[in-house]
């Protein structure tokens, strides 16, 4: 299967993450708009995609290393996930949002558990990282729940601009159990 296809089936009846194509742009933006006022609260620069334009440039601007996949609910794009590699440490971080209107039925936790699979499997990498805003629990519950190591905050970290605040992030980490 190459990369431009993947798709990854949930245990969630009907849910499964696919990546990202560009004719999809369009659902994503709506998903977006639909959800604005609730991902500001927590997400860095949500306001600088302001038009679909926007979100255009910043899909071509991806990383390198870097898979965006959208996370579907029967054929319904409910959230978006990234996952991104970083080779020179053996290492890869997870991203990721869900709309307002599909949280609470274990959705989000399903797909980081499958990219965590993802990275360890495929990627061989030694190491995943979650950061998240101190603040935003319901984003910290995922990795809890799947046995991410709570390593704290940063020592001297900024923080990162949320909403028109800055916010420190909590990093969660979790090794590859057939590297040890």
């Amino acid at each position: 299967m190459s990369s431009d296809t993947i798709q990854r089936i949930l245990p969630i009846n009907g849910a499964f993450l696919r990546l990202m194509q560009p004719d999809q742009l369009e659902q994503l933006y709506e998903l977006l708009e639909l959800n604005r006022d609730y991902l500001r609260e927590h997400i860095p620069g949500i306001d600088l995609i302001r038009t679909r334009e926007d979100l255009q440039k910043r899909w071509i601007m991806k990383k390198k290393n870097s898979l965006q996949f959208g996370l579907w609910l029967d054929e319904q794009l409910v959230g978006r996930c990234r996952l991104t590699r970083d080779e020179n440490s053996s290492s890869a971080d997870i991203g990721y949002w869900l709309s307002k209107y599909h949280q609470g039925h274990g959705l989000m936790t399903a797909a980081v558990k499958d990219l965590v699979q993802f990275a360890f499997e495929v990627w061989n990498v030694r190491r995943v990282e979650i950061h998240c805003g101190v603040n935003n629990l319901k984003s910290r519950a995922i990795p809890e729940k799947l046995g991410f190591t709570n390593e704290g905050i940063l020592p001297n970290d900024p923080g990162i601009q949320v909403n028109g605040q800055m916010v420190l992030s909590v990093i969660y980490s979790r090794c590859n159990p057939n590297q040890q």
